[in-house]
């Protein structure tokens, strides 16, 4: 990974600190080296990314907020408070939430930093609420869930190792995935660099870099994805490229599935997601054939749909049925996962005794992540359930018809917001604690293949910001839980949390270098020794787990719930499939977007609609246009683009000025996960402004 440097001041640096760091401009903590002298930052050296540019900017702007504040309602004036002020009130807040209402009044609540979660849920548990909830919710969670469902616990973080290059891979298959715009090196990503050497097939209704540079592109309608996975299995078992020797013995309920897949012909899976049928059979024999084969997916992309987490089983299901499951070259589980000690309870805290909101609808999810559905939030809120929420780096806009949850937030007792600038969510709020930047804060990072790292502050904070760790300490304090909280000792914390490493914390450099754990190799084919984890004890084509609850345990194909297919009578007003959320090289979801030197880069929010519809529109190419769904209306700026079919438009997520997943309907969450339909979903577009 190249680096490159962003100096600040042509200053003699011979008397500066050097301090080794990571950049948490996404959550890849990759290595920085960053120059100071006092409080001045003079370089970074950094990973070629143009996120990372924009570090310093991040710190140093002027809309940045650097000082305490409250105020007794959203519709009322910020008054600024002292550091002091603002936790003693929001703790005695809290408490009063708890005598009137109980611990599960309050909901506690983690966006970014990721780096915050062992102490939020801590805290949650100490104050004695289940109401742990984090963005997860709608971005990895269901993967996890999915993978274990079918899998076992050992491959809860699948997709991650698909991600990663083996020199043994002889067929890729890049299943909505653009590296190009989300994997750093970006373009230089081994799945688009690399698509000349290893067989590539790429899936995504969107004809991306990857797409083009593969040698199959497959262009599904969104949110059928699941319906070609089961036409691949019905080629490859249909003409015998099925590994009949390990389905015989690892798995479970074969017949059924071989059975239900009959019925997924490429005849009509064509029909069902507009992908010819010849292009669905060679896919699939490329794919069973020319082995060892991996399968790259995204984390979310095949998981925010109706019928999500039964779409991604079925696509991990092709793993298993081709031998291409932990194999050198083949899709594997994580051994390169650095597995800290769990701090959520222990020393005096015990796990809160309460139900998580979404227990009752969405038990496995529950039962597997271990923490609340956080779309349900704001029907938890009008329900009077949740009177409180202490929430850090949480963003309003991450959940669907988001204009509801907005409302419901300002009518809340107690909205504690962290973060580093004012956001529709620090709008909503009535306490606000300005956050420390990962220049500002320490942290204890565990990377990729056994990294681990004390990353200490290179700079002291702005104003009176506090890093995430230490406001939860300072908060856990006032709330009367510091001894629970290692009597405010963050170092004893990191140290606990290393326990389960072979490296104390003690051992680390304190000014940032990284250390390296050896994780050992993990064998081939382990389940022949131990098994799947799964209640079987084998990779389940029939989910016992499902089937315990009363669903279907096979992966099962539906239509998305809003579709051209499935309601008529919606898409009569608005008949354009509406998919949204693919990733930009420039921002990280939400953020950055005030930052000057990413916006200059991408200065407006632009949908993308293929000529033909936009000349049936009366569109031309950066017209303001009116993005409509029954939920709500936004505008976007037009972007005609071949990148997607015509009766298809996509949309970027994160902008304030016009938040895409205002569009999406609440009400059509996935029945596994509790997942909005942010990938698949009806809208219109028309020329002009609303």
């Amino acid at each position: 990974m190249d680096d490159v440097g962003t100096s600040l001041s042509g200053e003699n640096l011979s008397n500066a600190k050097i301090t080794h760091s990571s950049c948490y401009m996404c959550t890849s903590d990759c290595p920085i080296t960053v120059t100071s002298q006092g409080d001045e930052i003079l370089d970074i050296s950094h990973p070629d990314c143009v996120r990372a540019t924009a570090m310093l900017e991040q710190r140093e702007s002027k809309d940045r907020l650097v000082h305490a504040m409250r105020r007794d309602s959203a519709a009322d004036a910020w008054t600024g408070v002292s550091w002091d002020n603002a936790i003693t009130h929001a703790a005695a807040k809290m408490h009063a939430i708890k005598e009137a209402h109980g611990p599960d009044a309050m909901a506690f609540v983690v966006g970014y930093t990721k780096e915050s979660r062992p102490y939020m849920r801590r805290l949650a548990n100490a104050y004695g609420s289940a109401q742990y909830i984090t963005e997860s919710s709608c971005c990895f969670g269901a993967t996890y869930v999915a993978a274990e469902l079918t899998l076992g616990a050992d491959y809860n973080h699948l997709f991650q190792m698909g991600r990663v290059r083996h020199e043994e891979t002889k067929c890729r298959v890049v299943w909505s995935n653009n590296a190009k715009e989300s994997l750093i090196p970006y373009q230089k990503h081994f799945s688009v660099a690399e698509a000349d050497r290893v067989p590539t097939i790429c899936v995504d209704p969107r004809r991306t870099a990857t797409a083009n540079a593969a040698e199959i592109h497959l262009q599904p309608r969104p949110g059928t994805d699941g319906a070609l996975a089961l036409g691949w299995g019905h080629v490859i078992l249909r003409d015998g490229l099925e590994d009949r020797a390990f389905l015989d013995t690892y798995g479970h309920g074969v017949t059924e599935y071989e059975t239900y897949v009959k019925d997924f012909t490429p005849a009509r899976v064509e029909e069902i997601t507009g992908v010819p049928a010849a292009s669905i059979v060679a896919a699939a024999r490329l794919y069973a054939t020319c082995k060892p084969s991996i399968i790259q997916v995204s984390q979310e992309a095949l998981t925010q749909h109706s019928n999500g987490v039964q779409n991604y089983r079925a696509i991990t299901l092709l793993m298993a049925l081709t031998g291409n499951l932990d194999v050198k070259g083949g899709n594997r589980a994580w051994p390169e996962r650095l597995k800290q000690k769990g701090v959520a309870v222990g020393g005096g805290v015990v796990k809160a005794p309460g139900n998580p909101m979404g227990h009752d609808r969405f038990p496995k999810f529950i039962d597997h992540y271990n923490e609340g559905q956080a779309m349900l939030l704001a029907e938890s809120i009008e329900q009077g359930k949740i009177r409180g929420v202490l929430a850090m780096g949480t963003n309003l806009m991450m959940w669907p018809n988001s204009n509801r949850l907005e409302k419901a937030l300002k009518s809340l007792d107690l909205f504690v917001v962290a973060d580093f600038f004012e956001t529709p969510t620090v709008r909503a709020a009535n306490v606000f604690l300005p956050t420390a930047t990962h220049l500002e804060r320490q942290s204890l990072v565990a990377g990729l293949a056994g990294r681990v790292q004390y990353r200490p502050a290179a700079v002291a904070p702005r104003g009176e910001a506090h890093g995430d760790t230490e406001m939860l300490f300072d908060l856990a304090q006032a709330l009367g839980y510091g001894e629970q909280f290692w009597n405010g000792d963050i170092h004893a914390s990191f140290d606990e949390r290393m326990t389960s490493l072979d490296i104390g914390f003690e051992d680390l450099d304190p000014n940032g270098k990284a250390s390296k754990v050896d994780l050992g190799n993990r064998p081939e084919r382990e389940y022949e020794e131990v098994g799947f984890k799964t209640p079987t004890g084998k990779v389940e084509f029939v989910s016992s787990e499902l089937e315990e609850v009363g669903m279907n345990g096979l992966p099962t194909w539906v239509e998305p719930l809003w579709s051209p297919v499935s309601t008529p009578e919606i898409a009569k007003d608005y008949p354009l499939v509406l998919t949204s959320g693919g990733r930009s090289a420039n921002f990280t979801h939400s953020q950055g977007r005030n930052l000057e030197i990413l916006r200059k880069r991408e200065p407006h929010p632009r949908v993308q609609i293929s000529p033909a519809d936009a000349a049936e529109r009366g569109i031309s190419h950066d017209d303001d246009v009116m993005i409509s769904s029954p939920v709500g209306t936004i505008t976007m700026k037009a972007w005609l683009t071949g990148t997607v079919l015509p009766g298809v438009v996509h949309a970027p997520h994160g902008w304030s000025s016009a938040n895409i997943n205002s569009l999406f309907p609440d009400g059509n969450l996935d029945p596994i996960s509790g997942y909005p339909t942010f990938k698949s979903s009806l809208c219109q577009v028309a020329k002009g402004r609303s």
